[in-house]
């Protein structure tokens, strides 16, 4: 299995095809209605369940720069369905994507043996999913790293992060400190700024072609692009919220099934997207995204101010 997309692992250097986006169908309207005090309760609810950030580092990561979505191991023409509306979702929230030849950042596999490509990728391909502690990389660590490697879930991911200065520059390293990352220039450090971010390197996806068969293929393309764009906690709980994060739960029990990305996820997309990058703490990005989903879900409610 591991030798099937040993090419594309061994440099994580692909050349994909340029993801132009799709003519999109309106995702359908959620039966649920909230309104209210119960609103902001719900969506603080939700943005804590599903957002996730690197202890060490304790900020929320994003896309910035563009983006190069490869998907392996589908036809053509699902492969390139699926690029395309990744790269639909990413211009959504200002996000580009990068040309013909670019060197891949998200990585797509759909294999009926999710299990044994994992843990290959895990054991042999290392840096890829930066197993090894290196200054200015982060990623959620070596526990969740074996989380993902063990998962029976139809979809799983992992996210590398880079540490960079508040306006995107590539740290510098100190050898005096043992080559430690050091700022260079910027505006000071403050209580409500630090002088870092935390940006995407690359997102790796695993897809079992099994648990996902019969699945619409619109919706599974959706729930692709929200766990590209945004790393969220697979271990999250969202039943009761009208989120594509459900499209298996919701499925396997029997339910309505969202058939693409539902106003509550375009939202937290949108949060994340405009929230603030230089937060000193992570708890300050997770106050963003919830006022801004709750302004976007019912305008009429006033916000709960930031602290």
């Amino acid at each position: 299995m591991i030798r099937r997309y040993a090419a594309l692992l061994a440099a994580c250097i692909v050349s994909s095809v340029a993801a132009p986006a799709l003519a999109q169908t309106a995702p359908e309207e959620s039966d649920l209605v909230v309104v209210g005090e119960r609103l902001q309760e719900m969506v603080r609810g939700f943005v804590g369940e599903v957002a996730a950030a690197p202890g060490a580092e304790q900020q929320m990561a994003r896309w910035d720069g563009r983006i190069c979505p490869l998907v392996a191991g589908l036809p053509t023409r699902q492969m390139q369905y699926v690029a395309d509306r990744i790269a639909l979702r990413a211009h959504q929230v200002d996000i580009e994507t990068d040309g013909p030849g670019c060197k891949a950042n998200i990585l797509i596999f759909v294999t009926p043996d999710a299990s044994r490509l994992a843990t290959g990728i895990v054991d042999e391909y290392r840096n890829l999913v930066a197993y090894y502690s290196t200054s200015g990389v982060n990623t959620l660590g070596r526990g969740p790293l074996e989380d993902f490697s063990t998962s029976t879930a139809p979809v799983r991911w992992w996210h590398v992060n880079q540490t960079v200065s508040a306006d995107g520059q590539e740290l510098g390293s100190d050898t005096s400190t043992g080559g430690s990352a050091v700022i260079r220039g910027g505006p000071p450090p403050s209580r409500l700024r630090r002088p870092t971010r935390q940006d995407f390197m690359r997102v790796l996806i695993i897809v079992d072609a099994r648990q996902a068969q019969g699945v619409q293929f619109q919706a599974l393309a959706d729930y692709l692009a929200m766990v590209s764009l945004a790393q969220l906690d697979p271990e999250g709980h969202t039943a009761g919220i009208p989120t594509i994060l459900n499209l298996f739960e919701d499925r396997q029990n029997g339910q309505v099934v969202p058939t693409a990305m539902t106003e509550w996820d375009e939202a937290y997309l949108e949060g994340l997207y405009t929230a603030r990058r230089t937060a000193p703490r992570d708890i300050w990005q997770r106050r963003d995204i919830s006022r801004t989903m709750v302004e976007r879900l019912d305008p009429s409610v006033e916000p709960a101010p930031s602290h």
